[in-house]
């Protein structure tokens, strides 16, 4: 169970953190990509400087060795990952179809040829925002919250996640819901790459095949 210490210093942490992220939320709904981007940056770099002591107090050793973690988190990632993907293709299919029947448009829907940049853009992305989530945030929540079980902390976790992509509610919804299947994960294998590139697969093709949405003209554009 964690110090008192340890406990008082994430509570004035997160409330601080929380108070600051509501506000830039009320006052900033409609972002740029640059602004979140720049900002997560900047915490980043907060989270980099305080690495090694969130490795010591915050999460301690991991239970594990780290082949047997990778092994772990990437088969149960893998699986998921590919069943959501799979998921959204079909309805992008569907809906497609639905409104053009034509096997082309749907060929065309799902192989749109921007999609791979979008996805190898987004990974790093994916992997900034799941050492800020996962790294920091979920492991300050489990030393908040000691005796907490782990499927409570990742709710918790998934809800935070998908509150910082709000005013987008579709987007939010999903973001919870993976952000909580992601959380639960990290706590049992501590690996981040699995996750992250479990977070750029989905989010490249929720947004291109259920949303319709061109993500990487949309991020030259916003870049332009």
């Amino acid at each position: 169970m964690r110090s008192w210490p340890v406990r008082r210093h994430v509570i004035v942490e997160l409330a601080a953190v929380g108070a600051l992220t509501a506000l830039y939320l009320a006052l900033v709904p409609e972002r740029p990509p640059a602004a979140d981007l720049g900002l997560a940056l900047l915490a980043l770099v907060v989270v980099a400087i305080t690495a090694a002591d969130t490795r010591r107090r915050i999460w301690g050793p991991p239970a594990r060795p780290p082949a047997e973690r990778a092994r772990h988190s990437a088969i149960h990632m893998l699986a998921g990952t590919a069943g959501a993907v799979a998921l959204f293709a079909g309805f992008g299919a569907l809906r497609t179809w639905w409104a053009t029947g034509e096997g082309n448009a749907v060929l065309g829907h799902l192989l749109r040829p921007t999609l791979p940049g979008a996805l190898a853009v987004f990974v790093p992305w994916a992997l900034l925002q799941q050492t800020l989530f996962q790294f920091y945030l979920l492991g300050r929540l489990r030393a908040l919250l000691p005796g907490a079980p782990p499927l409570a902390l990742a709710a918790v976790n998934g809800i935070a996640y998908g509150a910082a992509h709000l005013p987008a509610w579709d987007v939010a919804a999903v973001t919870t819901i993976g952000g909580a299947v992601w959380s639960w994960y990290y706590l049992q294998d501590r690996q981040l790459l699995p996750i992250a590139l479990s977070h750029a697969a989905l989010g490249t093709t929720y947004f291109y095949w259920v949303r319709g949405q061109d993500l990487l003209r949309d991020w030259l554009a916003a870049a332009s």
